[in-house]
């Protein structure tokens, strides 16, 4: 199973994000102590369970991955797109991370050997980096969004953008995690969005497959947090120790023909 930052020095991370206070990006507040590039570069064990079971990773080497788990029977729909009939409706809830003033995710690097892990930097020595930017003009509901630009070529291609580390695990159960993103005009893209938490000290990871629409919409995408449509393991994953979240852009089996792709990413919020 893939867990993001998993090949990270899990004992180094200082966890950093509060949902109770205020950041420059609009969502929870950050500790600026957190080094994610030194983080990510150290390349060292992680802490807690180190047996962490990758065989049915986040996307899975076909496609959305699904078992039998939390999110229900094996073989369940992907939930279908939600086109956004207005993008300057406001969020639903709580928001966590508007990037109004700045962008605080980060790429996760961890290298993947069933699908291709663009953000990997074994693969970005082979050819080109995805990019991540702060784009101040576009956004939804108000201007200020993170701008993804992703250079796939090929099917089961990804990348992974998430949050820091909570300071203290946070009990999202009973509740329901948003995100709002967009292809931009000029992009083609046929694959699916994952988004996902891990839980608890071996960063046991719970997600849920959505179709994209195509064309330049604002899309709200959601996952129900206490039943996730696959995760890593049905015993140990607890929506009550919520330690990050984040979204994966996969081109999936179909995407044979991808080519690179620009998104924008905007408004993660819980209700």
């Amino acid at each position: 199973m893939r867990e993001p930052l998993q090949d990270a020095a899990r004992g180094a991370l200082v966890l950093a994000v509060v949902l109770t206070g205020a950041c420059g990006s609009g969502g929870a507040a950050k500790d600026a102590s957190f080094d994610r590039t030194a983080i990510q570069q150290t390349g060292a064990a992680g802490q807690g369970d180190a047996a962490v079971d990758r065989s049915t990773g986040l996307g899975g080497a076909t496609g959305p991955a699904r078992d039998a788990g939390a999110g229900g029977a094996a073989g369940a729909a992907i939930v279908p797109d939600r086109v956004l009939p207005d993008a300057a409706a406001p969020v639903g809830g709580m928001a966590l991370d508007t990037f109004d003033k700045d962008v605080d995710f980060g790429f996760e690097p961890y290298h993947d050997t069933a699908q291709m892990n663009l953000a990997d930097p074994a693969v970005i020595d082979a050819g080109t980096a995805p990019l991540l930017a702060f784009d101040p003009e576009d956004g939804s509901p108000s201007p200020g969004s993170m701008k993804v630009t992703v250079p796939y070529s090929g099917a089961n291609q990804y990348v992974e953008v998430q949050s820091y580390v909570f300071v203290v695990p946070q009990d999202w159960s009973g509740h329901t995690l948003h995100a709002r993103l967009k292809i931009d005009a000029g992009s083609t893209f046929h694959g699916y969005a994952l988004l996902y938490v891990n839980t608890g000290v071996s960063y046991i990871a719970g997600s849920t497959a959505i179709n994209l629409a195509s064309g330049g919409d604002w899309q709200e995408i959601a996952m129900d947090v206490d039943h996730p449509m696959t995760v890593a393991s049905t015993t140990r994953y607890s929506a009550k120790q919520v330690v990050l979240y984040g979204l994966q852009l996969n081109t999936g089996t179909a995407g044979a023909g991808a080519t690179p792709v620009t998104f924008h990413v905007d408004s993660f919020s819980l209700e």
